[in-house]
């Protein structure tokens, strides 16, 4: 992997890159790849050492629109906190990677175009039509369908009104989904922490109640995606099991035939850590949480959180 000469980059990709290596603790790289790894143009891998490597393709090191999408995700840190912690490599991780996104698609938009870059939005998706097609019998076969919806109408809702007839008429039942999960997302840039930890737990339950109306009962994205919790000074103060709840034995594998236990969030019993420890370790675990403050059992274990502010 050849490390990009910045002086072949434009000005505007190498005021980015410098502003997402202070965005981060560790380091912000871009590197040519030759397909070998990666079959895409553009793969962010973040390394055991904190640093950021952007892999892109030599033909692609003139796409600004794309480079500096991925480069606008590493700044957003600075903006918007990171949500969602997906656990198994699954369907259900890349759901809640796509409920991450829509909290950052906008913002980063607006960045590009604030930051001088001219985009043509109707552009980014010149065959789109092919893409999404004509939806199939069965919920499984429409995810990615939906998943692309659900990206037009937050992000860009001009290219779903060029192609409103197409969609309404080829997949109307993706579209009807979509518009249940996407409502759930206000139309702003940036969320408080509150406001966007709210948007993601109603957008989960949506996704299982609709799962659950489709005969997939099994899933429960509550259990299933971690997301950060977020407290006001008030309930840190108060009694830890006033605020989170442990569920033993939650998540069963049944392939490595183990089983996670989580904590959640009591007020609307959405998963907030995943982990497993013997039946000991979780007698132990909810005699602190009788004893401890919610702020002193965050911190002894390591549990992170987010601040209410209003």
């Amino acid at each position: 992997m050849t490390p990009v000469d910045e002086n072949k980059l434009s000005q505007f990709l190498r005021n980015l890159l410098k502003d997402a290596g202070e965005a981060v603790s560790g380091q912000v790289q871009l590197r040519v790849h030759d397909g070998s790894l990666f079959n895409v143009a553009l793969q962010t891998v973040v390394q055991e050492n904190g640093d950021y490597v952007l892999h892109v393709r030599e033909e692609s090191l003139a796409d600004e629109y794309a480079i500096s999408h991925e480069l606008l995700h590493i700044c957003a840190k600075k903006h918007i906190p990171s949500f969602v912690r997906v656990i198994e490599p699954n369907l259900i991780s890349v759901i809640g990677t796509k409920l991450q996104g829509y909290l950052e698609h906008n913002w980063i938009l607006a960045e590009q175009k604030r930051r001088g870059l001219k985009i043509d939005e109707l552009q980014l998706f010149p065959d789109l039509e092919s893409e999404v097609g004509a939806e199939e019998e069965g919920l499984e076969k429409n995810i990615n369908r939906i998943l692309t919806i659900n990206n037009l109408l937050r992000t860009f809702p001009a290219v779903l009104t060029k192609h409103k007839t197409f969609v309404e008429e080829n997949c109307p039942r993706s579209l009807a989904i979509s518009q249940r999960i996407m409502a759930h997302f206000p139309a702003k840039e940036i969320y408080s922490n509150y406001e966007a930890r709210k948007a993601i737990v109603s957008a989960i339950k949506e996704w299982n109640k609709i799962f659950q109306e489709n005969g997939f009962n099994s899933i429960n994205l509550s259990q299933t995606l971690s997301v950060t919790p977020v407290f006001s000074a008030n309930q840190l103060q108060r009694q830890a099991n006033a605020n989170l709840g442990l569920a033993s034995y939650a998540i069963i594998n049944n392939k490595s035939k183990t089983a996670n236990h989580i904590l959640y969030t009591l007020n609307d019993d959405q998963c907030c850590m995943v982990f497993a420890m013997d039946n000991d370790g979780l007698n132990m675990l909810r005699n602190y949480m009788k004893k401890m403050t919610l702020e002193e059992f965050l911190r002894k274990a390591k549990i992170s959180y987010l601040l209410r502010l209003v």
